[in-house]
């Protein structure tokens, strides 16, 4: 008999060894951690406790990936309490970019918003805008692409972008976020959360006359 008799004879009598107990002991097995052998029971007992602890570090890591999302989610009902509070329209977008930094804990947020008819200084980046369907991060920003804003956001070295938009309309307004941290927005983030900020930001914000389609 072979070793693939003896392979195929166990996987066909899988209670080989509930009607052989005695075996539990007697077979030895080489114990890869420590180098010498041990019985069936100790290896079988070691691939458990590693298993454990592998499901253990994954767990650990579920929760705190549920701590984190938790703690967006709060973060997203203040800044949007911060806007219902706000019942000036004028000041609202003012309003939106302060609990931006206050809330989230970003060094650098504006929210530009140019509504049907932008003007000859928000045309370019009305313009720009236009061409972007979803949020967007990542690093290397040219701070001149927000006329205005080149001095303030020199420290810059991570950015998100977020259009501001009525459905399917071109953008009429943009929230922009920054900060020194590369990492804060790197490119390869999950945008999920930056989406509901300006679905949030585009209903309160939207302009009285909705905005032609391109």
């Amino acid at each position: 008999m072979g070793d693939d008799d003896v392979v195929h004879h166990l996987r066909e009598h899988p209670d080989f060894f509930v009607r052989h107990p005695e075996l539990f002991t007697e077979l030895r097995l080489p114990d890869p951690h420590q180098g010498h052998a041990v019985s069936l029971v100790e290896r079988q007992a070691a691939l458990l406790r590693e298993r454990v602890r592998t499901l253990e570090s994954r767990l650990a890591e579920l929760l705190h990936i549920g701590r984190d999302n938790d703690a967006l989610a709060r973060q997203l009902v203040e800044w949007t309490k911060a806007l219902l509070a706000e019942s000036a329209r004028g000041r609202m977008a003012g309003a939106a970019a302060d609990a931006l930094r206050q809330v989230f804990g970003v060094p650098l947020a504006e929210v530009r918003i140019w509504g049907t008819a932008p003007s000859t200084a928000d045309a370019a980046l009305a313009s720009w805008a236009a061409g972007l369907p979803a949020p967007l991060c990542g690093t290397g920003l040219d701070p001149g692409i927000l006329p205005g804003l080149a001095e303030s956001w020199s420290s810059a070295r991570s950015v998100a972008l977020i259009p501001l938009r009525n459905g399917d309309a071109r953008p009429f307004g943009l929230i922009a976020m920054g900060s020194s941290d590369p990492a804060r927005f790197d490119a390869n983030l999950g945008t999920a959360v930056l989406g509901r900020i300006g679905e949030l930001a585009s209903a309160a914000l939207a302009p009285a006359e909705p905005v032609a389609a391109p």
